[in-house]
Formats: structure tokens, sequence, C-alpha cells
């Protein structure tokens, strides 16, 4: 069996391999005045990445879930010259608690951190488990570490590998070297 993280060393990883992958979307929008929304068949989370700030907020205020998971990412992150933690989590929370798989997934990455919210292990793992369910592959990864380090829940390898199992059979890489790696 390999050597375990621990959860902390683990949280820097959830946070570089999951928050950040999908907020490189974000960052890297641009601000012009172009109308661009891409199609409804793209994941939601990149749905308004080239999309002005002005359209995002317009989106959000009418309840549409991308739209508020992207307005509050680019406050958490600051994109677009606004940075605004509070208002972020509250968009991502408004999204997440529509059900919305990645937003459901940012939210847990917030506790996780404590990023505008109280560091939770625990509440981290209520928010990654909805996800992970609905087969958000990052989040079925997560619980994976979770249950390997006993963070926020029981230490549980056979939970762990399950996880694990679920977000590798996806193509999951993190999942991936946790399968092979003995997990």
């Amino acid at each position: 069996m390999r050597s375990m993280r621990s959860w902390r060393q683990g949280s820097m990883v959830l946070a570089a391999v999951f928050l950040l992958p999908c907020c490189v979307f974000f960052v890297g929008a641009p601000s012009g005045n172009a109308q661009t929304v891409l199609p409804a068949d793209v994941p939601a989370v990149t749905r308004y990445a080239d999309a002005p700030l002005a359209l995002v907020k317009e989106r959000a205020r009418d309840g549409e879930d991308a739209a508020e998971l992207e307005l509050g990412l680019r406050y958490v992150l600051g994109s677009d010259g606004v940075r605004n933690v509070p208002a972020g989590v509250k968009w991502i929370g408004m999204a997440a608690k529509k059900g919305m798989p990645q937003a459901e997934h940012e939210f847990g990455s917030l506790y996780l951190m404590g990023v505008g919210v109280p560091q939770s292990d625990a509440l981290a793992v209520q928010w990654f488990r909805k996800a992970a369910i609905q087969g958000y592959a990052p989040s079925q990864t997560a619980m994976g570490f979770a249950y390997e380090n006993g963070a926020g829940v029981p230490r549980n390898p056979e939970k762990a590998a399950y996880w694990f199992d679920k977000a590798a059979s996806q193509g999951n890489g993190i999942a991936e070297e946790s399968v092979e790696g003995g997990m």
C-alpha cells in the first residue's frame, strides 16, 4: 500500500486539480463586449467563460445556474478586475443548492480550503458527495481522498477505493494514479 498523504497535503492537491482547472476558464475570460455564449451541450462550468461580465450578471440574476457559478467564480478569483469573495460564495452556493454538480464541487472546494467560509472538512465532504453521486469525477476523487485520510468522514480504505475506481473509470488521472498506486 502506498504511503498516505496528510489531508492538508491532499487538500492542496484537490485545490490545484479540481478548483483551479475549472477556474482557468474564468481567469482567462476576455472582458470584451462580445455576446458569445457557447451551445447548451458544452459543460455548464464553461458555458459563460467567454461572455462579458454584464451578460453573466444578467443571466445569474435570471436564476441560470451556469451563470451563477460563473459569476461566483469570477468574484472569488477576482477576474474582470472585481474581487468580492462573499458575493462569489453566495453565487456559487446558489448554483450548488440547485443541484448543479460542478457548483456543488466548487462549493465543497471553498469549504475544504476555507475560502470565504469557515474551513470544514465535514461540509466539504457533504458537497463533494452530492456531486459524486451524480457522477462528477472530480468529486468522486475528492471522496476517495476524504475516505483515504479520514477527513470529514471516518477513514475507510474500501470506500476510498470505491470512489477512486468510479472516478478512474471516467478517465480522472488523479484517481487513476490512486488506483494504480495500490489504493
